[in-house]
């Protein structure tokens, strides 16, 4: 997989000084005149001009309306009326065209090229949202849904009003319908990053039938950025992230202070990574090569070697206050976040928790939420089970994945075989799952502690293993004898669980599993509130996911996906509950 950038930097105000004859001096000869050529010439060779600040390219608008495509258009400081006023102040008069291209006049006002040692322009980012927001980072509206695809999106540019065309007014930010919505009155925050896969449950794969892939239920709000998230995701991981070449390469390639840099270019080779969950840890060797072209030379540096993430949390939790609701009350939501060594800071400014809620199955709807830093709460331990495989599991060979209660789903290469209880019982009409001798990913909803009811007698080496929403492995694990049926009770605890792997687990007979979900942590995870009234949610079963971004950085800190035995994704529902 190759990346490539090519960033020119000009800059008004730099470099030598052009031609005050009017003619064009070209970087090379053979360079063909297009129009973007012949803009970046322009404004190297009137740099040093006291009237014009810039050039460009664009369309030429005349009472608003354009009146010309392809033109050349002069920003300059005051537009000035008379020739002979133009000659007394040494700036150069822009003719009706040049090379070819019609031109434009386009009056800027004074302004001033941004440097790295000016002060931000919002002042310091440690604040719940960016005030005032700016260009970069992007942007979300809380309101309800937006009418098009997407939810996010990136902040447009400033405005002023432009009867009066002065800057000391009020400045307007411009964005897109699909990002903010038409709704007046919403508040509007920053970042957010697209970081997220949405998906709503999985469909079962019947036994003994085909093979069937866990199929992710996608939002239909959300179809057309999913590509995109997953690009954004993929290309910090595979980019590095802690390392950004840019700026590195910049670093290795100084140059003197009155040398003028024309252009950059990073060229980046990856191995692609497949599907890459926004958030999951890779880790693939990647090298990258930089060059600077200056007036003076072209400088180059090189780099290689792997590249990891390490700012995901260690463990995030998502509650809320009830499991069912009704017209007239208030969901309560409250959220634990246990930051990753080397991450963001264990502060509650340090991160920014996003919780969006939408509708299943259907999830033709979202309705975000940003939660706010509170004290430590005790929130009522939540236990989802189930003991036996009911319909559509029948006994005999059991095609894998196969889900379990809309929560649990086992998963493997291999198939098992669905039988009746060899020991111990089982509810009517259930049956128990022989495991195949393949590994065996056994997904779970995000837990504290999980317990395996299995018949590993006839297993070797049985071994399970917690892991995490960002896939690292996590956790205790007690194996206790079998009891007197033949059955053990396996327990896994962490702070943070959304799968099983069992290993080694050959003729071994699953018969349930419990999850349990609470704070089990001894030292205070930072905690955050917010709430969302009945009122604005549809009757019927809602979940809600909890993304997280480092506040400095809008990089997400949260893997929201999680990856089956067979590439398939699903989102993870951090809770549930029902509107009635």
């Amino acid at each position: 997989m190759h990346f490539r950038f090519n960033l020119p930097e000009v800059f008004p105000g730099e470099g030598p000084t052009g031609d005050s004859s009017g003619g064009t001096t070209r970087m090379d000869a053979t360079m063909p005149s297009t129009i973007h050529t012949v803009a970046f010439e322009e404004g190297r060779r009137l740099a040093s001009d006291p009237n014009i600040c810039a050039v460009g390219y664009g369309t030429k608008l005349r009472g608003g309306a354009p009146a010309a495509l392809g033109s050349l258009i002069y920003y300059v400081r005051e537009k000035i009326g008379s020739r002979e006023e133009l000659e007394a102040r040494g700036t150069w008069i822009v003719p009706e065209s040049v090379e070819g291209f019609g031109t434009d006049v386009v009056p800027m006002g004074r302004i001033v090229r941004a440097t790295a040692d000016r002060a931000v322009p919002t002042g310091r980012r440690g604040t719940r949202v960016a005030a005032p927001l700016i260009g970069g980072p992007a942007t979300t509206a809380l309101g309800a849904s937006v009418g098009g695809p997407g939810g996010y999106g990136t902040v447009g540019g400033l405005c002023f009003d432009n009867t009066t065309n002065n800057v000391s007014n009020l400045p307007l930010l411009l964005s897109n319908a699909h990002v903010w919505g038409l709704a007046a009155s919403t508040e509007v925050i920053q970042p957010v990053t697209a970081s997220a896969i949405f998906g709503a449950g999985v469909s079962p794969a019947a036994a003994g039938g085909p093979l069937q892939l866990v199929q992710t239920r996608l939002l239909p709000a959300l179809t057309a950025p999913i590509a995109f998230a997953n690009a954004v995701a993929q290309t910090y991981l595979i980019t590095g992230g802690e390392s950004d070449p840019l700026s590195d390469g910049q670093a290795a390639t100084t140059v003197p202070a009155t040398t003028r840099t024309d252009g950059e270019q990073v060229t980046i080779t990856a191995p692609g990574a497949g599907l890459a969950p926004a958030g999951r840890r890779l880790s693939p060797a990647v090298s990258w090569t930089y060059q600077r072209r200056s007036t003076t030379a072209v400088l180059q540096t090189a780099s290689s070697g792997s590249r990891t993430v390490t700012k995901l949390l260690a463990a995030r939790r998502l509650f809320t206050n009830a499991a069912s609701y009704t017209s007239g009350q208030t969901v309560s939501l409250y959220a634990e976040l246990i930051p990753a060594a080397g991450g963001a800071p264990a502060l509650t400014s340090a991160h920014l928790p996003l919780v969006y809620l939408y509708p299943l199955p259907a999830g033709d709807r979202i309705i975000p939420r940003v939660l706010r830093p509170t004290a430590r709460q005790t929130p009522t331990t939540v236990t989802a089970q189930f003991t036996g495989f009911p319909a559509p599991a029948r006994a005999g060979i059991a095609t894998l994945p196969f889900t379990v209660a809309g929560s649990f789903t086992v998963d493997s290469d291999g198939t098992g075989t669905f039988q009746a209880a060899n020991v111990g019982t089982l509810p009517a009409g259930t049956l128990a799952l022989a495991l195949p001798s393949t590994a065996v990913r056994l997904f779970v909803p995000p837990s504290t502690q999980v317990i395996i009811d299995i018949d590993r007698r006839a297993a070797s080496s049985f071994a399970a293993q917690a892991v995490n929403s960002a896939g690292d492995s996590v956790g205790t694990v007690s194996i206790p004898a079998p009891g007197s049926n033949g059955r053990t009770l396996v327990t896994v605890a962490a702070s943070e669980i959304v799968e099983i792997r069992l290993t080694g687990s050959a003729s071994a007979v699953l018969y349930g599993v419990t999850s349990n979900r609470a704070s089990p942590e001894t030292s205070p995870p930072l905690s955050y509130a917010g709430n969302v009234p009945v009122s604005s949610l549809a009757t019927g079963k809602w979940a809600a996911s909890l993304f997280v971004q480092a506040m400095d950085s809008g990089f997400p800190e949260s893997a929201n996906v999680v990856e089956t035995a067979n590439g398939q994704a699903a989102l993870i529902a951090d809770c549930q509950f029902t509107v009635a």
